[in-house]
């Protein structure tokens, strides 16, 4: 949804993607609800409104008025509809719809082969039957999808040689692929490091970030989305990068268990803020709602096993502009004998959405209440990622 301001005229146009499929979706309806006006997608999936286009209203011609504290709505039969204030004049949003009486997600799924693959579900809860579509369908091994702001494109890790059975042995490279599936290609050179924990930017640059190891010059990089394999650049000297914001910083996580925001550069350098926190814990698998006033986590609570197996899901609020992180709430409680991590926030920051055990897990921050959103007899899932502004 991009808003451009002038003295003849207010455009307001977008994209509304399929989420259930990952294709633009013709014929949804976009409603302004102050301005009364609405319109549909066309056969890409696109629509605009333009206040210099005159209403009949009453017989005679009005100019109507499209403002930032106006609310739109994204709806089709047998779809969630989704609902939102409008931003900025200066900020570009998209929707993505989802099949309604379903939880629709992309993580990466065990094939019949038993490689790791990137595959949509859209798990039905009256049936709780999942439907699966692979993504991807490679000898190599794909993790950690994460959407694109529009929803149109997905980035993950694909792993190359496997040098020993920890990850900071492994090669790999950065993917980018249409949310369908097709369109594949990679924008790093990957086979001589690590490459993982992929994140798109919010800042309209359309870049990928990603962190490096296992050679002299690890640490945080991007390259642009459609970039090409070599070009990526070292964006800051140390850290480990987790979410953007939409004001260009980034999240970026110390070993040590401090936390900053850090506006990077081109030339590996970068200024780093320090994010106030309850306490020091070391925390990791870091989501950020799409208002950015919430935040999820794994946290490393029990130092007597590993991060994971030691660590508690945790949800609080958070402040970009202190910066801080305050009000944390545990919904899931350490238990050393499973596996909970990797958390994606929902765009009404109601649900959470987890792996546990090689299942999917879905919290209702307003209930309370935890349920599986994958069926008994899917294959192994890890690494769940709502599909982008989908509930």
């Amino acid at each position: 949804m991009t808003t451009c301001a002038s003295a003849q005229e207010t455009m307001l146009s977008g994209l509304v993607m399929d989420g259930s499929n990952g294709v633009p979706l013709t014929g949804a309806s976009v409603t302004l609800r102050d301005a009364d006006l609405v319109t549909t997608t066309d056969a890409n999936g696109n629509f605009s409104f333009s206040s210099a286009d005159p209403l009949r209203v009453g017989g005679q011609s009005t100019v109507p008025k499209i403002t930032s504290s106006d609310v739109i709505s994204f709806s089709k039969e047998g779809y969630n509809t989704v609902s939102r204030s409008i931003i900025s004049t200066s900020r570009t949003q998209n929707a993505v719809l989802t099949l309604s009486g379903k939880v629709t997600y992309v993580c990466t799924t065990a094939d019949a082969k038993g490689r790791w693959q990137i595959a949509r579900t859209n798990y039905d809860l009256a049936t709780k039957t999942s439907e699966i579509t692979y993504l991807t369908d490679t000898k190599w091994w794909n993790f950690k999808p994460n959407f694109s702001p529009d929803g149109s494109q997905l980035t993950f890790f694909r792993r190359y040689a496997v040098n020993g059975p920890c990850c900071e042995t492994w090669r790999s490279s950065i993917c980018v692929m249409n949310a369908n599936g097709t369109d594949l290609h990679e924008i790093i050179e990957g086979e001589a490091s690590f490459n993982t924990e992929p994140y798109w930017s919010r800042d309209g640059s359309n870049r990928i970030s990603f962190n490096r190891m296992n050679v002299e010059t690890a640490g945080p990089y991007w390259n642009e989305a459609n970039g090409i394999a070599g070009t990526e650049r070292k964006i800051a000297p140390w850290g480990w990068i987790n979410p953007h914001l939409a004001d260009g910083r980034v999240f970026i996580q110390q070993r040590g268990g401090k936390s900053f925001l850090a506006t990077p550069t081109d030339n590996g350098k970068a200024k780093y803020v320090r994010i106030q926190r309850p306490d020091n814990h070391f925390i990791h698998k870091i989501a950020l709602s799409q208002d950015e006033t919430m935040i999820a986590y794994q946290k490393w609570v029990d130092r007597d096993h590993n991060m994971y197996k030691g660590g508690v899901m945790v949800y609080a609020k958070f402040d970009a502009t202190a910066p801080s992180i305050t009000e944390e709430v545990i919904f899931d409680q350490l238990d050393p004998s499973t596996m909970a991590w990797y958390v994606s926030i929902s765009t009404d920051n109601r649900f959470l959405l987890f792996a546990k055990d090689g299942a999917i897990m879905q919290h209702d921050v307003e209930t309370g209440e935890t349920i599986k959103v994958s069926a008994d007899s899917d294959p192994y899932k890890a690494y769940p990622t709502y599909t982008t502004f989908s509930k």
